[in-house]
């Protein structure tokens, strides 16, 4: 029975610990140790995926719906949103426990609720070519699941290679993907090397985006890792809506297509 009752208890902790689409795992106002990295709480990583889905929606209602064009603040204003994604979602799968089954999960469940935002996706913003960040999230959070296996060398390659295959189509492309491991690493090899990585895959998306909105894309990019460095400086404490951003996520493109079509 007491073996019985350790495992459930650590299946409970897996799950609380369970990054999925960047949800941080405390009770609201808990501090733990074992937690967030790089010195963020819980309630800090909390405020930061809300504040990326804010600048997102002001993107999306922008630009999709009232007409907003790239090259004014509408867009730059969204490009807020994924290098706080990226982070957040990074620094969760770094969290202390099982990161491989973590990574896992999260791959899972990212991949099927991009599969569920492609309509809406596709209404939203009549581009069906283009995969939903959701699915940059997903193949970023892969390449933490194949960082953390113990397959062989040449697998593992392989699994990287063809990850980056698929990072062809999906937003932000190939260094919005690499930059979810980039933020992992830096959590949890703590060394120069990942810090650099990371900071040439931010300018890389910056430069990206830069060239769809001009200057103002780029220094929107770059304000996210502003804003996290001022949040990390708050005492925020807030509550784990977990099943809200899945949700919100298709919901809000649904309502773009909607709305357009009426």
């Amino acid at each position: 029975m007491a073996v019985h009752v350790h495992r459930t208890a650590q299946q409970r902790r897996d799950i609380d610990d369970d990054a999925g689409a960047l949800n941080a795992s405390a009770a609201p106002g808990a501090r733990r140790e074992t937690g967030a990295p790089l010195g963020f709480t819980d309630g800090q990583l909390e405020a930061l995926k809300w504040v990326g889905l804010a600048s997102m929606f002001v993107d999306h209602f922008g630009r999709h719906l009232l007409g907003h064009s790239q090259e004014g603040w509408v867009f730059a204003f969204g490009r807020i949103a994924f290098p706080l994604f990226a982070l957040v979602l990074g620094l969760n799968l770094a969290r202390a426990g099982d990161r491989r089954a973590r990574a896992e999960r999260s791959t899972r469940r990212l991949s099927v609720w991009c599969a569920i935002s492609v309509l809406p996706s596709v209404l939203a913003r009549g581009e069906p070519a283009l995969v939903n960040v959701l699915g940059t999230l997903a193949l970023g959070a892969a390449l933490c699941w194949v960082l953390e296996s113990t397959a062989s060398t040449a697998w593992r390659l392989v699994a990287c290679l063809a990850i980056a295959a698929f990072s062809y189509p999906v937003e932000f492309g190939l260094a919005g993907v690499f930059l979810v491991p980039a933020a992992y690493l830096c959590a949890t090899r703590r060394q120069p090397d990942a810090a650099l990585l990371a900071a040439v895959l931010v300018l890389l998306v910056a430069w990206q985006n830069a060239s769809f909105g001009g200057w103002p894309a780029w220094w929107g990019t770059l304000a996210g890792l502003a804003i996290a460095w001022g949040v990390r400086r708050l005492p925020l404490s807030l509550p784990r809506w977990q099943p809200l951003f899945y949700v919100t996520y298709p919901a809000h493109l649904l309502l773009i297509g909607l709305l357009k079509v009426t």
